[in-house]
């Protein structure tokens, strides 16, 4: 068995502390604008409905054992003061309430990952759940269940997720030569090129590198791997190349938003050679796939997809352009097109002039070749959204239009609340109607439907998958003198994917990123 960190130790009292501490500088009242304050609202009462419907507690609907990896990671983003610039609580930050909730939700995982298979969708998602969970200081086997054999540990659960996922990728070693064809998951083997299943696996597998390496890791903790990570790192730079070669599709499901540009392209449910068309959902799932291969904002390939979702912009459903699921994949593709951009918006590498950049969308206005894309919403033109109390038009006027607000307002329109205390029945929950919107019902798994609702709450929160933040290069919850001394150690080497050690999104780990990380301190003197 594992043993478990000295860091595990850390008083939860004191990481409550700092959240407050934060809360009460004026620099994080002024962030936490009232759209700000309720979208933090509605991330609590989306929380809460999950909860209620046991996503948390062991689920037995078949539907919730599936989505418990999303949900958890929704409680692992949350931040504990409800200022959106503040960290995500993890484990460490979280309420005595959200610990045992998370402790419940990894002990499934741990559970169950050895009485089942691969399959890309649940993986994917206990992978980066898992992890966030383990380097934010979660306790292992010997805290929630010390002696049982049924039970992994984490590094175990990790090393059989991992090596079960890169067993069943395509490529060469499998019987794909063609690297077009290499790089994807189906549902349970490598027997399909099915992009729904690949996003879940290449972010699961993302997440696992960052726990096989991170700064913990590395310095020879319990989590270090570095020859799985190598693993990963080949498979993604794998599945990034057959994005990049299948980016030659073009058109769409909608013949009034067909080919838009002659550069743009796109990807759809399935590789081009099935016939799928491009898809929202799937186009911006490319992009972020394509990041975590190794590519940037410049490189061509994510180009031609970012123009494709560019040219093709909606939030208000999907209309005709999620490949026939235009309103049960609404919250799937809110979620992938955010994180992608949210991904490119961390990385700090700016888009070369005249190249698209994170904000690039919504600013372009239907036409007759595409009268269905939609332009940014104006935040000064509405009023306050009903279910949080009332306020006039402009109430969101401290707000910048962007791909943000139109998301996060469309999503908090839809959400269900009669007013009263304790958070129940289907307060909380995203299917509320409302004009213009999907469904009340929309979602794959109907009733519940906890992989909707997380999805939702995951753009609310800003979510790319991994709570891992700039700075916090042990994954602690905080900034202190071990993170500076972190970079220190790696000043003039090269940063790798999303490294928290390149503070300033340079591309390179200097003394600059350990002056930024000073300012970003937890404490004062920057106190471990």
């Amino acid at each position: 068995m594992l043993k478990i960190r000295n860091d595990m130790k850390k008083s939860v009292l004191g990481a409550i502390a700092c959240a407050a501490m934060t809360l009460a500088t004026g620099s994080a009242q002024a962030a936490n604008t009232p759209f700000q304050q309720d979208v933090s609202a509605a991330i609590d009462r989306g929380i809460e409905f999950l909860a209620n419907q046991g996503v948390y507690n062991n689920p037995s609907s078949e539907g919730n054992q599936g989505a418990n990896g999303l949900a958890m990671q929704a409680l692992l983003e949350k931040r504990a003061s409800g200022v959106p610039t503040d960290p995500p609580q993890g484990y460490v930050g979280a309420s005595a309430l959200d610990q045992g909730r998370l402790r419940t939700a990894a002990a499934f995982i741990l559970d169950r990952v050895n009485e089942t298979g691969f399959f890309a969708y649940v993986d994917g998602q206990w992978m980066f759940a898992l992890s966030g969970y383990a380097l934010t200081n979660g306790p292992d086997k010997g805290v929630l269940a010390p002696g049982n054999a049924d039970y992994q540990t984490i590094k175990q659960a990790m090393d059989t997720m991992v090596d079960r996922t890169l067993f069943n990728q395509r490529k060469a070693t499998n019987g794909y030569p063609n690297p077009a064809n290499q790089g994807y998951w189906c549902y349970t083997n490598a027997g399909c090129e099915d992009s729904s299943t690949t996003q879940f696996a290449a972010a699961g597998l993302h997440a696992a590198k960052t726990f096989y390496t991170s700064n913990k890791s590395g310095d020879g903790g319990p989590f270090a791997d570095a020859a799985r990570a190598a693993l990963i790192d080949a498979a993604l730079a794998r599945t990034m190349t057959a994005y990049a070669l299948n980016g030659a599709n073009t058109g769409s499901d909608n013949v009034n938003c067909s080919v838009v540009s002659a550069t743009e392209r796109g990807h759809g449910y399935n590789a081009p050679s099935s016939g799928y068309k491009p898809s929202l959902q799937q186009t911006a799932s490319g992009i972020y796939i394509q990041l975590f291969g190794g590519s940037n904002v410049n490189t061509p390939a994510v180009q031609n997809y970012m123009e494709w979702v560019r040219n093709h912009y909606r939030w208000q459903d999907l209309d005709n352009l999620g490949n026939s699921w235009a309103s049960i994949s609404w919250g799937y593709y809110l979620w992938s097109s955010f994180k992608a951009m949210e991904l490119i918006r961390q990385t700090g590498v700016a888009p070369l002039v005249g190249n698209l950049g994170p904000d690039s969308f919504g600013k372009l206005a239907g036409v007759a070749g595409c009268n269905v894309r939609q332009q940014n919403k104006v935040p000064a033109s509405y009023a306050r959204v009903a279910n949080f109390g009332a306020g006039p038009v402009g109430y969101y006027s401290a707000e910048v239009a962007g791909q943000y607000f139109d998301y996060a307002h469309q999503i908090i329109s839809t959400q269900c609340y009669d007013g009263s205390l304790p958070i129940g029945g289907n307060d909380g929950k995203f299917g509320c109607a409302v004009a213009g919107a999907p469904s009340p019902t929309s979602g794959w798994q109907g009733g519940t439907d906890a992989a909707h609702q997380s999805y939702l709450l995951l753009v609310l929160q800003r979510s790319v998958g991994n709570v891992i933040q700039k700075c916090d290069v042990d994954g602690d919850g905080d900034v202190d003198t071990a993170d500076l001394n972190a970079i220190r150690l790696r000043i003039g080497q090269l940063p790798e994917a999303s490294d928290p050690r390149d503070a300033n999104g340079d591309g390179k780990i200097n003394i600059a990123d350990v002056r930024a990380c000073s300012q970003r301190c937890t404490k004062a003197n920057c106190a471990p």
